[in-house]
């Protein structure tokens, strides 16, 4: 059964996304992102480029030659994601085949829209017998100044 995450009380999606997979990779773990679309895939692809400014987070997407050792897949295809041990949800819903994750990491932000749908996945994540974990983002970044 995986274990399930929500990072909550994040100011950037976007920028905890790279931190979190940033630490994801240097414990050598194999990462996941997946999309809600094609779209999101895209930007998601860039940003991935971009952050961190002092390099970048190497990945592609599932069905590139490469995907098997590249340490991050970015895909919205749920039927084309290899197993691997962490899968970043940057979808609406639960996504399909949660047995083929050791853990699934939700990323939520601050807006009450962006809570309350956390809110629908954190059921649907308890329907399946999941008990997700809960973090707060805020409170850490509080508790790490001096």
């Amino acid at each position: 059964m995986a274990q399930v995450t929500f990072y909550f009380n994040v100011r950037s999606r976007e920028q905890a996304l790279c931190q979190l997979v940033g630490k994801a990779i240097a414990q050598k773990l194999s990462v996941s992102v997946l999309a809600g679309s094609e779209s999101a895939a895209y930007a998601l692809d860039r940003l991935l480029w971009e952050l961190p400014q002092t390099g970048f987070l190497p990945h592609c997407a599932a069905d590139h030659p490469d995907a098997a050792r590249t340490p991050v897949v970015v895909d919205h295809r749920v039927e084309l994601m290899p197993a691997r041990d962490a899968l970043f949800n940057w979808t609406d819903g639960v996504p399909g085949g949660l047995d083929r994750y050791a853990r699934i990491l939700e990323i939520v932000d601050q807006s009450d829209e962006a809570r309350a749908a956390a809110r629908t996945r954190w059921r649907a994540y308890q329907a399946h017998g999941i008990t997700p974990e809960a973090i707060d983002l805020l409170e850490l970044a509080k508790q790490a100044r001096p």
